[in-house]
C-alpha cells in the first residue's frame, strides 16, 4: 500500500509541477502559487510515504511486571 501511494503523490507531485507554467499564463502568476504549493505538498507525502512516519515511537520492550505471571517475569528477567 505504502509503494502504491508512493507512487501517486509522485505522479502528483509531477503533474503540479507541469501545471506551474500553464496556470501561471492562463489565470495569472499568483494562481500559479497555489500548483506551487500543491507541488511541494505532494513531494512532502511521497517522502513520507517512502520513508515511513519519522514521529511512530519504536514499539516498547516488554519488562518485569507485577501483573505477570512469575514463569513470565523469569522469562523476561533472563532475557536481559
Amino acid at each position: 500500500m505504502r509503494k502504491v501511494l508512493q507512487t501517486i503523490f509522485c505522479i502528483l507531485a509531477v503533474l503540479s509541477v507541469a501545471a506551474v507554467l500553464l496556470v501561471g499564463i492562463l489565470a495569472g502568476w499568483l494562481y500559479a502559487l497555489i500548483a506551487v504549493a500543491a507541488a511541494i505538498l505532494f513531494a512532502c507525502l511521497m517522502l513520507w510515504c517512502k520513508n515511513g512516519n519519522p514521529f511512530r515511537r519504536p514499539p516498547e520492550e516488554p519488562h518485569a511486571d507485577y501483573m505477570n505471571t512469575e514463569e513470565e517475569n523469569d522469562r523476561l528477567n533472563k532475557k536481559q
